[in-house]
């Protein structure tokens, strides 16, 4: 009898434990995005560095194919990093909204690249 009863008792709590587990793990909360150290700098950073490559190219001759095909292809390198950190760094319908941005913005530049840039 008394065997009957342990192994009842293990049963039960087999059945009931992972049960409530999984229970539990539906009523959380859903956690909060992760916030990365230093996401604000590194996307500060990454403004600054688009901004400057976008003046840097935006100062050039016109004449000078070879120049503006180096500070073009630097430029969509700055891009790919700022939507980069982007993805990471931000949450929300700001993040689509500026990863969507940054889509356009380079296959904009990747279009002038292969328009311009043999």
């Amino acid at each position: 009898m008394l065997k009957r009863f342990l192994f009842a008792s293990i049963a039960f709590i087999g059945l009931i434990v992972p049960g409530a587990f999984a229970l539990a793990l539906l009523a959380a909360p859903p956690a909060s995005p992760l916030q990365l150290p230093d996401c604000d700098r590194n996307l500060a950073d990454a403004s600054t560095n688009v901004a400057a490559m976008r003046a840097r190219l935006k100062g050039l001759d016109a004449k000078e194919d070879k120049d503006i095909c180096t500070a073009t292809r630097l430029y969509f390198l700055e891009v790919v990093k700022a939507r980069a950190v982007t993805a990471l760094c931000r949450s929300g319908p700001e993040r689509e909204r500026e990863v969507g941005r940054f889509d356009a913005d380079v296959e904009h530049i990747n279009e002038a690249i292969a328009a311009r840039c043999s």
